[in-house]
């Protein structure tokens, strides 16, 4: 019998060089509507799922990774002469900009409420809301 596609396999082939915790991949199916106890697991077949709830598993992850941090992990280790250290995953404010407009091109496909905002905007002096403060 040939290897199935599962759907943790699915999502983590759709993003490069991003690590995707279980609890993530089970609340990424939780949130795309697949609520079926036999559905509702990482290791489904991916062919059993509609298009829709692909792309809505798809949607929320991008919206995962649109929420995460703009760095994340890294270590520093220093011992006399000597310094080494790795900084972990970086991505620009743009990069998750990005993630969560392919996100919200997927809720709009299928009328479903889209997420984030674009009103919401950094100056030199942190976040602001534009239509708050002019």
């Amino acid at each position: 019998m040939a290897d199935i596609l599962t759907i943790e396999q699915y999502l983590s082939g759709k993003v490069r060089n991003i690590n995707v915790p279980d609890t993530a991949i089970s609340t990424i199916i939780m949130d795309a509507g697949i609520t079926s106890v036999e559905d509702a697991n990482k290791d489904t077949d991916i062919s059993k799922l509609t298009l829709r709830e692909r792309e809505l598993c798809l949607a929320w992850l991008y919206v995962w990774i649109a929420g995460s941090p703009t760095q994340s992990g890294g270590w520093t280790e220093k011992d006399a002469d000597w310094e080494s250290s790795e900084n972990g995953e970086r991505m620009s404010a743009s990069v998750l900009k990005q993630y969560l407009a392919m996100a919200n091109d997927i809720f709009d496909k299928y009328d479903l409420p889209l997420q984030g905002g674009d009103k919401w905007g950094f100056v030199g002096r942190g976040i602001r809301n534009p239509r708050r403060y002019r």
